[in-house]
C-alpha cells in the first residue's frame, strides 16, 4: 500500500524548509554588509566633514593645496563607499526577494499537505462510519433472524 500523500509530501517539505532557510541565511548576510557599508560612508562623511571645518587656520600655500586634495580623495572614497552601498542595497533586495518566495513555496507546500491530511481524514471517517453502518446492519440482522425486537 503506497503511503498517504501527506506523508509522500514530506520530503518536498523538508527541502523547500531548506532552501528557505538558506535565503534566509544569504538575506541575513546582505543585509549584514549593507549595514556595515552604510556605517563607513558615514564613517568617511563625518571624518570628510570634520577635517573640512578644522581647517580654517591653514595659512601656507602648500598646505592648503595638500588640504583640498586630500579632501578631494575623500570625496571619492565617500562616492566609491555610496557606490557600494547601493550595489549592497540592490543585493539585499535580491535576496529578500528569493526569500520571500522561497517562503511562499514552504507556505504552499504546508497548505497543500494540510489539504491532503483533511481529505486523508475524511476519507477515514467515512470507512469508520461504514465499518460501524455494516456492523449495526449485521446486528440488527442477526436479531431480525433470531426473532430478537
Amino acid at each position: 500500500m503506497t503511503p498517504p500523500m501527506s506523508r509522500r509530501i514530506q520530503p518536498l517539505q523538508a527541502l523547500a524548509e531548506e532552501r528557505e532557510d538558506a535565503a534566509a541565511r544569504r538575506l541575513a548576510g546582505s543585509q549584514r554588509r549593507l549595514a556595515e557599508r552604510q556605517t563607513r560612508l558615514a564613517e568617511l562623511r563625518r571624518y570628510r566633514e570634520d577635517y573640512q571645518q578644522r581647517g580654517s587656520e591653514i595659512d601656507t600655500p602648500q598646505l592648503l593645496l595638500n588640504r583640498r586634495a586630500f579632501i578631494a580623495r575623500l570625496r571619492e572614497a565617500e562616492l566609491f563607499q555610496q557606490q557600494l552601498v547601493e550595489q549592497a542595497q540592490r543585493d539585499c533586495d535580491n535576496e529578500r526577494a528569493r526569500w520571500l518566495l522561497s517562503h511562499r513555496e514552504t507556505a504552499t507546500l504546508e497548505q497543500l499537505a494540510e489539504v491532503y491530511r483533511q481529505r486523508e481524514a475524511a476519507v477515514e471517517e467515512q470507512r469508520e462510519q461504514r465499518r460501524m453502518d455494516e456492523f449495526a446492519l449485521h446486528r440488527h440482522r442477526r436479531a431480525v433472524h433470531e426473532g430478537v425486537p
